[in-house]
């Protein structure tokens, strides 16, 4: 299996622009106020950082993935345990994101349907992908979905430009302060993070020495249309209203009316939800699958998906409602440990023993 360098661009963008619209709009908002934009960009520093720090980590031993590198790297027992890790981090974001998207289908445009059946169909979309091809079929989804998305953004902002009130933007940098924009920058930043997976991606490249700019040029694409995107939700919704909404670019995008009799865009943002969402879980399930394969010595990774899909499924209903789905698990799990840890604080552990152990032989 081997993909391409703009292939991983885009699966890096679309993990994180898609979710990182959606789900971080609120608590940033909460916390930082008019200030979000400041925000946004201090997420993308962070995370353009935590990215430098994964590529130059996957450079060590470019033709191994993340479960042979951290063994590689720090030896047989401790690399185990980075291993493990990772994989709770794994089968813990399936089930959410799973779970989040049903949330928000249900909440926006299918009440009366049953979660059941919108979960089903999506589990056998991203099953039958990750299953057919492995990540070859992911990428190529990825570069057919990953300008429909880009297009479907840009007319909802586009369109959006007659409801602003640039006022909302002021005064700057007076009713947060710094640790208001910080803890503002840290939601999304923990979303925009999933760079990180760029470890398991490497290996898969043509040229794996070469990917780096690749993965950059998500991470920058990404932060950029999620600070418009946040400025535009911010001028239209103003900062009393939208802190107070679960997904203020769905409500964005509802109030567009062009020529009178344009209306309700919303269905673009629902496509720009459900693309996302898909490659998301697509991606993790065959990180998932595969690495959890290699960590077993299990030879036919793709059994391990008619395992995991199952309990993924399970373990989506363990969230009694949205809070628990959105807010809880950020704030408990991704924001305190997966972006410190997992994002940050590993790849540098590894970067760090590697550049050691290079220069001692």
């Amino acid at each position: 299996m081997k993909v391409t360098g703009m292939q991983v661009f885009w699966m890096i963008f679309i993990m994180d622009l898609g979710m990182t619209l959606i789900m971080t709009l609120t608590p940033s908002l909460q916390a930082a106020k008019q200030d979000v934009w400041i925000s946004i960009l201090v997420a993308g520093c962070i995370i353009l950082l935590a990215t430098v720090l994964v590529t130059n980590a996957s450079l060590l031993h470019p033709d191994q993935n993340l479960i042979q590198l951290s063994q590689t790297v720090l030896g047989k027992w401790i690399g185990k345990v980075v291993i493990v890790i990772y994989l709770v981090q794994w089968y813990t974001i399936l089930p959410i994101v799973l779970r989040q998207f049903i949330d928000v289908i249900h909440t926006m445009i299918l009440p009366a349907t049953p979660k059941a059946a919108v979960m089903i169909i999506m589990l056998l979309l991203i099953v039958y992908a990750t299953y057919s091809g492995g990540i070859v079929s992911i990428a190529r989804c990825s570069e057919v979905l990953g300008p429909i998305i880009i297009l479907m953004v840009i007319l909802a902002l586009v369109a959006s430009l007659n409801n602003a009130d640039w006022k909302y933007l002021l005064p700057v940098f007076v009713d947060s302060g710094m640790m208001g924009v910080i803890n503002g920058a840290l939601p999304p930043a923990s979303y925009l993070g999933h760079s990180v997976e760029y470890l398991m991606l490497a290996s898969f490249l043509y040229q794996p020495r070469k990917g780096a700019p690749y993965a950059y040029w998500g991470v920058i694409a990404a932060t950029f249309l999620v600070l418009i995107a946040m400025l535009m939700a911010t001028v239209t919704m103003g900062t009393n209203l939208a802190p107070k909404m679960w997904y203020p670019f769905f409500e964005m995008s509802r109030k567009i009316s062009l020529f009178g009799f344009i209306e309700n865009f919303d269905p673009l943002t629902i496509v720009i939800w459900v693309a996302s969402v898909f490659i998301k879980l697509a991606i993790y399930l065959f990180i998932t699958s595969y690495g959890t394969a290699q960590f077993l010595k299990i030879k036919n990774w793709r059994t391990m998906i008619f395992f995991i899909a199952p309990v993924v499924m399970a373990f989506a209903y363990f969230p009694r409602n949205v809070s628990e789905a959105t807010a809880n698990y950020l704030l408990n799990y991704w924001v305190p440990y997966a972006l410190p840890i997992n994002m940050i604080g590993l790849p540098l552990l590894l970067l760090i023993v590697g550049k050691i152990r290079m220069g001692n032989t």
